[in-house]
């Protein structure tokens, strides 16, 4: 008996607690456009023939991104594997097809505005003295003083503080993308940070729970903020702040992430140290963070303490 064409919802549902909820959401909403093109396309959804999915991707590269892609193809593969069906993604057709779309995408993946120190301290000067700007000026600097991601950011809670001493301390991030188990990280916060993130405590009169909350009629509510606010914060902040308009777009609730790794490799700090600070796993995702660092003025200083070294000529 094959599946209807509403099973793969209740099939993904099996997935909650065992899943981070964007991955579910992303399931579901892939599924459903793959459902949707075979609708239009008379074709089978469940199970899928191969010939149907190379249809698909050829179909979806004249519109979608790489990543896009993969994550299509990673939907339609967990949804065939739920209901112990044969996985259609594997099959060589399948391989070629996304082989061709992604040879045909030149284009390299955008990457989001990095707010390095410079623009982060125009954020943060921007912010309204209101108790919405206390908060906002709190999550800019946490979020890059500790690398976190959006979602990562606004999980943040006051159980996890951890004075180091009196003027800085250290957080827990409990959860993150590449941690599905919540092993967590700690981040650093600076002296300057953590003075933002007591005054908005303070004045929000929070001592427990999520740090970081909407605010209404000028009242911290009890819920966390939406990782989307992240982005919305940023942009009206860089709006408050004059920036330029293309400025303004290509800030993302990324952007703290990438710009404080552009900040430390610049610093001259290693690779490594840079990985463990910001949770990543593997050089070469760190390395993508960093590649639109400016990097002159590290050069120049390596150059000139080269030129200062004595040569064996010389001894």
């Amino acid at each position: 008996m094959r599946p209807s064409a509403t099973d793969w919802r209740a099939a993904l549902a099996r997935l909650e607690g065992a899943f981070a909820d964007s991955t579910l959401r992303a399931y579901r909403a892939d599924m459903a456009v793959f459902e949707n093109w075979c609708s239009e396309a008379q074709r089978l959804t469940l199970p899928a023939e191969p010939e149907t999915i190379a249809a698909f991707i050829a179909q979806q590269a004249t519109r979608s991104s790489a990543a896009t892609l993969k994550r299509r193809l990673a939907a339609i593969c967990k949804v065939h594997r739920l209901f112990r069906m044969e996985n259609p993604v594997s099959d060589e057709e399948v391989v070629i097809a996304m082989r061709r779309a992604l040879r045909a995408k030149r284009a390299r993946p955008q990457q989001a505005l990095g707010l390095t120190r410079v623009l982060l301290e125009q954020l943060i000067a921007a912010c309204p003295d209101t108790l919405a700007g206390l908060r906002d000026r709190a999550m800019i600097a946490l979020g890059y003083d500790t690398l976190c991601r959006r979602s990562e950011l606004v999980g943040l809670r006051v159980e996890d503080l951890r004075p180091s001493s009196e003027d800085s301390a250290r957080i827990l991030i409990r959860r993150s993308k590449n941690d599905p188990y919540g092993e967590g990280r700690l981040g650093y916060i600076s002296p300057e940070t953590l003075k933002l993130v007591r005054a908005w405590l303070k004045a929000a009169g929070i001592d427990s729970g999520h740090i970081f909350r909407a605010v209404r009629a000028d009242c911290a509510g009890s819920r966390a903020l939406h990782p989307y606010s992240v982005n919305r914060i940023l942009k009206l902040a860089a709006q408050a702040a004059g920036l330029p308009a293309q400025t303004i777009e290509n800030l993302s609730g990324h952007s703290m992430r990438v710009g404080a790794a552009q900040d430390l490799i610049v610093s001259g700090l290693g690779l490594l140290p840079i990985m463990q600070a910001g949770g990543w796993k593997t050089i070469d995702v760190v390395g993508r963070y960093v590649e639109n660092a400016n990097l002159a003025p590290l050069l120049q200083k390596a150059r000139e303490a080269g030129a200062e070294t004595p040569r064996r000529s010389d001894l």
